[in-house]
């Protein structure tokens, strides 16, 4: 990565962060998921970068990957654990950050579990790093307050345009004979839980990406919207509110309904806790320098 690149990669994470810090401000009961993340996506917007994808946020069992849709009338209940997981990209280069915020007291030793676990494996990165040794970091913190990290969710490897790309970092310890290397940059993610320790999917998608552009087979109006949608967010994930403009709400979802049957589209199912535990989650951005890793998405560190 050359230094230009990684001006970008170190903006989009101050952006990122300023996006996780103001949006978690917003989480109070009674208000509309929909007014929350598109008020945060409208804080990256206006900062100078996009959204890397639809701004997460998921309550109390939910893990990831819920985004309101067009006209979503949701609301935070009283007491929740929220999850917002946000990302900004700038010419490509992404960050990706979250934070839980509880509501009431009860779970605040789970919120802790994940942030001193992603504290402890963000002290251990950096060139050379093995990654099946932070699973295990990751692993043990969250066990000792006594809680389980979800084993099937993690960090991962990011790459330009390429928000999940191929190197995964665990939340339990693996064999992974794996290692950070220089000039990557990864996206560290504990999550932690009261529950059974992994999550299941869900029957409701709120992100889509795109998987293939192929255009055999297709009427001119998913044509249409397959182009646009690549023209608009290459492969990264977007939600169905960012194609208003492109007609009314029926025929947005019908469209991607059957681009993704089509394999054309990727659809992200909501994530829940199998047993419906609380999760909480913390997330930071980091870039593997050769002499020094720059955490990216804290305020106190890019």
């Amino acid at each position: 990565m050359n230094d230009e690149e990684l001006k970008k990669v170190v903006e989009a994470g101050k952006i990122g962060a300023k996006a996780r810090e103001e949006g978690a401000k917003l989480i109070k009961e009674g208000a509309k998921v929909l007014d929350i993340c598109e008020a945060v996506e409208k804080i990256i917007i206006e900062a100078g970068a996009f959204p890397a994808f639809p701004c997460n946020l998921s309550i109390n069992s939910e893990a990831a990957h819920y985004s309101p849709l067009i006209q979503d009338e949701k609301t935070i209940p009283a007491d929740a654990v929220v999850k917002l997981d946000i990302g900004a990209h700038i010419d490509g280069y992404i960050s990706d950050t979250a934070v839980t915020v509880s509501l009431g007291s009860r779970y605040e030793k789970l919120l802790d579990a994940s942030k001193d676990a992603l504290k402890v494996a963000i002290m251990n990165s950096r060139v050379g790093s093995s990654i099946g040794d932070i699973g295990k970091m990751i692993e043990r913190t969250i066990k000792m307050k006594g809680y389980k990290p979800i084993r099937n969710l993690g960090g991962h490897l990011i790459r330009r345009y390429e928000l999940h790309a191929g190197v995964f970092i665990p939340n339990i310890h693996e064999r992974n004979t794996s290692f950070l290397q220089e000039g990557n940059t990864y996206a560290i993610e504990p999550f932690a839980t009261d529950g059974a320790g992994f999550v299941v999917e869900g029957k409701q998608v709120t992100i889509y990406s795109v998987r293939n552009v192929d255009q055999k087979g297709l009427s001119d109006i998913e044509i249409k919207y397959l182009t646009e949608i690549f023209k608009r967010f290459n492969y990264l994930p977007f939600n169905e509110r960012w194609l208003k403009d492109l007609g009314d709400v029926n025929e947005i979802r019908s469209i991607l309904s059957s681009l993704t049957k089509k394999g054309r589209l990727y659809g992200y199912p909501v994530l829940i806790e199998a047993r419906g535990g609380v999760v909480s989650q913390f997330e930071h951005t980091i870039y593997i320098g050769k002499d020094k890793s720059i955490v990216t998405t804290d305020v106190n560190d890019s």
